[in-house]
């Protein structure tokens, strides 16, 4: 059964606003900022439609993986199990969404 746009959509603006607010709870440290500015960002791009939840839940799985690594940033085991729940809805649920996935050369955001 394929979720509706719509559905994914809620999911993904969920999912970010989840993690967004876990992350809050840490505390105004300075290396969350990155993650968050993300997360915001992700969050108002689902809100206006300017992408799809698939490619921004992939965007947001990417860059906040990367920053966590660069950063040497240790998330809790809530925020990773929101982050794999993230990475699940990015992926395309067939063969040809995960081919047009592998065309994509930059997802990298602007600001």
């Amino acid at each position: 059964m394929k979720r509706s746009r719509t559905d994914n959509s809620q999911a993904a603006l969920n999912l970010f606003t989840s993690l967004q607010k876990s992350i809050n709870c840490k505390g105004n440290d300075k290396k969350y900022q990155n993650i968050l500015s993300i997360l915001r960002t992700a969050i108002k791009r689902i809100q206006h439609q300017q992408q799809t939840p698939e490619l921004e839940a992939r965007f947001v799985y990417q860059n906040i993986c990367t920053t966590c690594f660069v950063d040497k940033i240790v998330l809790s085991d809530d925020d990773n199990l929101i982050l794999k729940k993230i990475d699940s809805l990015s992926h395309s649920k067939g063969i040809w969404g995960e081919m047009n996935t592998l065309s994509i050369a930059n997802t990298w955001g602007s600001k």
